[in-house]
């Protein structure tokens, strides 16, 4: 905790509620280590294992030691928008730049707020943007806008990272089959956006359910298909 940075990230984290009340107080320690003074921090720094009910107005008074003012929960995720590369990364990040339509959305705002300054991970970012895609483009009749969106991930698939590959195929095109599958037009309305790259992942993962009434079901399908080999050298 060595900047004013990390102070208004710290204090971004405690406004939504990503930190306790316990590791708040071991934080104004480190900052005190680190120079600051005030009664606020002292008082915060000295208490053991406090509750949020012991803190009081103490967090308030701790943060002003540190010479940061107050800020609403709006404020705290305007930051954390603001420096969106310590909540995410790579081709989210792409996808922020490239569809400002969704970095600045509501959905997308919502989606950081209530992950309290926490990463959500990858695939459940992605998800956020499956759902923007069917709900907030499709639904609405944007379709050059999903079209864009696929063009988009059809070209990052090309000499893709197995990490971006994944993503793309079980973040993004399994989460639409299946969030869209529960849609009136169902998920083959998406199937004309697909590039060939894409339709061959899309055809994969169609053939992944076939037969199959639930995650449990492919998910044993899978782990029967990979011990396979095994059963058969020990047959041999």
């Amino acid at each position: 905790m060595s900047s004013r940075f990390d102070l208004q990230l710290l204090q971004a984290r405690w406004v939504l509620g990503g930190i306790s009340a316990d590791e708040l107080a071991a934080r104004a320690l480190s900052v005190l280590e680190q120079g600051f003074e005030g009664m606020g921090l002292q008082q915060l720094a000295g208490l053991t294992k406090p509750t949020l009910s012991d803190l009081g107005a103490l967090p308030e008074r701790a943060f002003a030691d540190m010479g940061l003012k107050p800020v609403s929960r709006e404020q705290a995720v305007s930051f954390l928008l603001a420096h969106i590369e310590l909540l995410t990364s790579g081709t989210i990040l792409s996808i922020l730049k490239v569809f400002p339509a969704f970095s600045d959305s509501d959905r997308w705002r919502k989606h950081i707020e209530s992950w309290s300054g926490e990463p959500a991970g990858l695939y459940i970012d992605m998800a956020e943007f499956v759902h923007f895609v069917v709900e907030d483009l499709y639904e609405e009749e944007r379709l050059e806008e999903v079209r864009s969106v696929f063009h988009f991930l059809e070209q990052l698939l090309k000499g893709a990272s197995e990490e971006t590959s994944n993503l793309i195929a079980l973040g993004f095109f399994e989460t639409l089959q299946n969030f869209a599958s529960w849609r009136p037009y169902g998920y083959e309305a998406f199937k004309p956006f697909l590039g060939s790259t894409s339709k061959q992942i899309w055809t994969e993962i169609q053939m992944m359910w076939t037969g199959k009434s639930s995650l449990a079901d492919v998910i044993r399908a899978e782990r029967e298909q990979a011990t396979e080999p095994l059963r058969n050298r020990t047959t041999e």
